[in-house]
């Protein structure tokens, strides 16, 4: 495969589309990485994260687009951006398995179809009118290039984990462990974990070594010796790791850093990559699928409530509410459900209507989205008590 400029110059973008129409406009911002200024860098970057993937999804273009910033990062005039294109390559990476619903065998049966006559056509809007064939035949084709891409990423992030940049090294290792979760490439995650555990051991810098850690357990491997790292950020992310889930230690430094979410941001200078969002949105996470009992992180619960926000429903505090309800009958059973339903009361601005995923979390536990009422199922367990 072709990578690099030579890549862009034997590409035909005018047959290719991006997330908002023909991907004619992707060469000029293709060049402007290596050539334009600062402003005309910005809106490359923009372009390749908006367009070329848009909110995770990839296009026609996706494909050719990775070949050629695959081969632009060796080029120095790349070097004040080259962590952004690097999360790019990993973004392109992760598409295939965050955003497949179907299996190689379907993909390869839809991307059979034949769509040239709707590139062809001067209609943009054709390709998207029929749903089941020519969408799912196109975005199978989307799909199937970033999978074909693969092999070539791998060696870009290999090649990327001897960077001397300490970032670029954290993005290095996410890509090639998402690389090697894939059938084609899974011959690598052997050396990789080796590496990884290499990289984490010297790293000086929490954050890489933090970074290296999360990658560990992405690939499989039980990261727990770092459970005694000195650096709490460092073992929380040991903890995190799937192999770890049976692990009494690792689940007590789970709750012990949720019960420090006040000051968990600022265990990093710059988050690892695998924490797109706040970090403590993953460790809530893993808490709710381990523990059951809600009484031994109800104090980590509290806490969580103190620093989050209405919009955090989805992420925090609406997984926490159904934790504390498991049974979905939304009766105040405990002390530690009185004492979560009682802090969540406090914050009123969590019972806005405007607050729309707040309801299903709510309906969840088996609560009414209603201020006056739940405080009445606390007076009530509270009377039931002193009965």
């Amino acid at each position: 495969m072709l990578t690099g400029i030579l890549a862009l110059e034997k590409t035909d973008w005018s047959r290719l589309h991006h997330a908002y129409g023909r991907a004619t406009d992707t060469p000029g911002h293709l060049r402007a990485l290596l050539d334009g200024d600062d402003d005309a860098r910005k809106a490359a970057l923009s372009h390749l994260n908006g367009a070329i993937m848009h909110q995770g999804t990839p296009w026609t273009a996706t494909e050719p687009v990775a070949l050629v910033v695959a081969g632009l990062l060796s080029d120095e005039r790349t070097e004040p951006v080259r962590s952004h294109l690097l999360s790019f390559l990993v973004s392109v990476a992760q598409a295939p398995e965050q955003r497949s619903p179907w299996s190689m065998e379907e993909l390869e049966r839809l991307a059979n179809q034949n769509l040239d006559s709707l590139i062809d056509s001067e209609d943009e809007e054709a390709i998207y009118e029929d749903e089941e064939e020519a969408t799912n035949a196109f975005y199978a084709k989307s799909l199937l290039g970033c999978v074909r891409v693969a092999p070539i990423l791998m060696e870009v992030m290999l090649e990327e984990l001897a960077d001397p940049s300490p970032r670029l090294r954290a993005c290095a290792a996410m890509g090639a462990v998402t690389l090697a979760k894939t059938e084609s490439l899974r011959a690598h995650a052997g050396a990789i974990g080796e590496r990884l555990t290499a990289l984490a051991r010297s790293a000086t810098d929490t954050d890489e070594r933090s970074a290296h850690v999360l990658a560990m357990g992405d690939l499989g491997l039980s990261p727990g010796v770092f459970l005694n790292d000195p650096s709490p950020a460092v073992r929380m992310c040991a903890a995190l790791a799937p192999g770890l889930a049976a692990d009494s230690v690792a689940t007590a430094e789970l709750i012990n850093a949720l019960e420090h979410a006040e000051v968990m941001d600022g265990w990093f200078v710059q988050r690892p990559p695998q924490f797109c969002i706040r970090p403590r949105f993953t460790v809530v996470t893993r808490i709710v699928e381990r523990v059951k009992e809600f009484e031994r992180f109800v104090d980590a619960a509290e806490a969580v409530l103190r620093v989050t926000w209405g919009g955090g429903a989805d992420f925090d505090w609406g997984p926490l509410l159904a934790s504390a309800f498991p049974d979905g009958d939304g009766v105040v059973k405990t002390d530690a459900q009185r004492r979560f339903l009682e802090a969540l009361l406090e914050k009123t601005e969590f019972w806005s209507p405007k607050i729309g995923s707040s309801l299903k979390w709510f309906e969840k536990a088996g609560l009414p989205y209603d201020h006056q009422l739940c405080a009445a199922k606390i007076a009530e367990h509270i009377a039931g008590k002193n009965s």
